[in-house]
């Protein structure tokens, strides 16, 4: 079922544990979502036996998203690209900035009442482009694009993906923290 809607935008900082895994910190909401587009790339081998194709393997290589918001507030900024905010608010940027692993989650309405729940485990987002135009005799809005490439983290897993009603009890945590398995799946 088709998507009609992008909301709740939030980014969770990422540290390394002792174990050598990823540790989440608590999520935090971020601009309002425009757009959120993914493109993933997947590495393909065709093993040919007998003249023919005899086996065919597909795998999670990495990915690219792209988010589109309302505005990209200078706290958002500092700890997307790991640049250095001081006790007034201003954000520098500067050459020694080293963008961190950061987990970026987000919701898309459906038709019915449902929503698809999305946490991107591994992001590092680059210095975006930025446009300013002045004012003519029409209203045009210019909204800040970042774009950020994920990978799969050390236990392989780079996405979790949940469709519910908001009321369900998984959804109703999603942003509390960044989901991790149950193992109740095996």
């Amino acid at each position: 079922m088709a998507t009609i809607g992008l909301r709740d935008l939030y980014r969770a900082p990422i540290t390394i544990g002792t174990s050598g895994a990823e540790e989440y910190g608590t999520p935090v909401r971020m601009a309002k979502a425009i757009s959120a587009e993914l493109s993933v790339d997947v590495a393909e081998a065709i093993l040919y036996a007998d003249d023919g194709a005899d086996e065919v393997v597909k795998e999670f290589v990495s990915g690219e998203i792209t988010l589109n918001v309302n505005d990209l507030l200078p706290a958002d900024l500092a700890a997307l690209l790991g640049q250095k905010q001081d006790t007034d608010k201003v954000v520098y940027g500067s050459d020694s900035d080293e963008a961190p692993y950061t987990a970026i989650g987000f919701r898309a309405k459906k038709a019915g009442g449902t929503y698809k729940y999305i946490w991107l485990y591994k992001v590092k987002f680059a210095i975006p482009d930025e446009n300013y135009t002045t004012k003519g005799d029409s209203i045009e809005f210019t909204t800040p694009e970042i774009v950020g490439q994920f990978i799969k983290r050390s236990d392989g897993l780079w996405k979790a993906e949940h469709v519910a009603e908001p009321t369900n009890s998984v959804a109703a945590a999603w942003f509390t923290s960044v989901r991790e398995p149950n193992n109740a799946g095996g």
